[in-house]
């Protein structure tokens, strides 16, 4: 199987939507995915000091054990202590307790070393059932298994739980695992295990292509892109705030509200003051002693003109609770894509974000097309968004913090390159196609497979351990964003689609049979 170098190949998405397709799905949908228990358990975000077996035994969990990516129990290697008794084995989860049976655990041998049994409810349906003294204690797994129902232990509501955890975190690194995809991806070679990554990361642009398609013909392209560039400021955690926040606050009501001969620092402000208005984050009341005169004059600037453009928002305000500010770098908080954002788009008032984009793009086609992307080229267009400024969030990451010690990009190469390949190839080969520009689609599709530094993230390097097995020659292979586009879509059509269950998985199946 080949594909031709320069266009952007449909053969994976083919065979993807294939697989998908012919799944038989057997269970009636949960409504809380059993990854969220997992992801509650191996956080331990329960009241850990209150916790009591089903039967009224305490318990303690000194370790919960490593995520287990194969077949038999959900973690492997677990620590508790039940009434004081040190007990070590394997925990097994279920959203609900009654589905130890219905999965057949008791009449299977990989279950043998379970300790512990956890459930977010002990049965299925609306209304509770009755129980009787006896019935409360009944043991739903084996005799020699203890259980634990959590959803009286929970820090917070699960449906909560389930909108705030952040899933491209999970699962958590674990070096004893890898996936049962390793073995016939480690047994391909060469060029077929290049063309299989190809075609993936192909197939990862049209499927953002797709989602951006719709939103183009009715919002247009300017104001999808400023939707995308905005959903890319917050990656991966504020992402829908970001979305939420550029669909409300749009290009075309920023236009209207922002005198079109007002200096470039009071758009910027006037801008800020509605992005921090309608998200909620403009709360900067607590302002630390120390703050400078000058820093005094900008929040009591955004105060001013958000008061003074309030109300035409009031029925779409955002709550700051939508924002998430953990687990992520300070630098990365969404006060600081906020203020990115504003400067965007008064860097491109005149022409617009998406019509400057272009540009960029169209000067380095006659190099591009002739030798290919160089250092030189390639940058131009990856670092196009990197955005230095010299105002307040240059130099804090938030309205209380102290002064950095060195002025910091509000965008940064990381950033702007993510920007480029998860929003500017998708809607700038939409408009290349619309256009009938084979010239840019042609180019696009060769700054996609420039060689370069492969990414540096989580998903990337659970992924090189738990399907590549770490191995030099398939992790040698990550060389452009296309492979490494390509890699993160079979992580998102086949890992996250099953759960991180590899006994469900049809993706060893599709290497053997359409790769090899």
């Amino acid at each position: 199987m080949r594909t031709e170098e320069h266009t952007f190949s449909d053969f994976y998405l083919k065979f993807t939507q294939l697989y998908t397709r012919t799944q038989v799905e057997e269970q009636e949908e949960e409504r809380i995915p059993e990854k969220v228990i997992r992801c509650v358990w191996n956080d331990q975000l329960i009241k850990s000091e209150e916790l009591k077996t089903t039967d009224g035994r305490p318990l303690e969990v000194i370790f919960p054990g490593y995520w287990n990516f194969g077949s038999g129990p959900d973690f492997k290697s677990a620590a508790i202590r039940v009434d004081g008794t040190l007990l070590e084995g394997d925990v097994e989860l279920h959203v609900y307790g009654c589905d130890w049976k219905a999965h057949g655990h008791s009449n299977n041998n990989e279950y043998d070393n379970v300790i512990l049994h956890v459930f977010m409810w002990k049965s299925r349906g609306l209304k509770p059932v009755a129980e009787t003294p006896a019935d409360s204690t009944k043991n739903l797994s084996r005799p020699h298994i203890h259980e634990l129902e959590l959803k009286q232990y929970l820090k917070q509501g699960i449906l909560q739980l389930n909108e705030q955890l952040d899933f491209d975190s999970y699962p958590l690194l674990n070096q004893f695992n890898t996936g049962l995809c390793h073995r016939p991806l480690a047994h391909l070679t060469q060029e077929k295990f290049a063309a299989l990554l190809k075609s993936a990361g192909d197939a990862r642009i049209q499927t953002k292509m797709d989602r951006f398609h719709d939103r183009i013909i009715t919002g247009g392209y300017e104001q999808t892109f400023y939707e995308g560039v905005a959903e890319a400021m917050g990656y991966p955690s504020n992402k829908q705030p970001f979305r939420t926040l550029a669909e409300t606050v749009t290009l075309e009501g920023i236009k209207q509200l922002v005198p079109a001969k007002a200096s470039c620092e009071t758009k910027t402000r006037l801008i800020q003051a509605v992005l921090f208005g309608v998200s909620g984050l403009i709360d900067f009341t607590d302002l630390p002693k120390g703050t400078s005169a000058k820093d005094r004059t900008y929040f009591s600037d955004l105060q001013r003109n958000w008061n003074r453009h309030r109300k035409k928002f009031n029925d779409r305000l955002m709550d700051r609770k939508e924002w998430k500010f953990g687990k992520m770098r300070p630098a990365n908080f969404p006060y600081r894509r906020v203020a990115a954002l504003s400067h965007l788009v008064v860097r491109h008032w005149e022409s617009g974000l998406f019509a400057d984009t272009l540009e960029c793009l169209k000067s380095t086609l006659p190099t591009a097309l002739e030798k290919g992307y160089n250092a030189v080229t390639r940058n131009k267009v990856l670092h196009f968004f990197c955005l230095e400024a010299d105002d307040y969030w240059a130099w804090h990451y938030t309205p209380d913090g102290k002064k950095l010690a060195k002025k910091q990009q509000l965008v940064g190469p990381d950033r702007s390159r993510e920007i480029t390949i998860n929003i500017v190839l998708p809607i700038g080969l939409i408009y290349a196609r619309a256009s009938k520009s084979a010239p840019l689609e042609k180019a696009l599709g060769l700054l996609f497979q420039t060689k370069t530094r492969t990414t540096d993230n989580q998903w990337i390097r659970f992924m090189s351990h738990y399907i590549l097995g770490d191995k030099e020659r398939l992790l040698k292979e990550l060389d452009s964003d296309r492979k490494t586009q390509g890699l993160m879509q079979v992580y998102q059509d086949y890992c996250t689609r099953n759960q991180n269950n590899c006994l469900q998985c049809q993706f060893p199946g599709v290497v053997e049979r359409y790769f090899k």
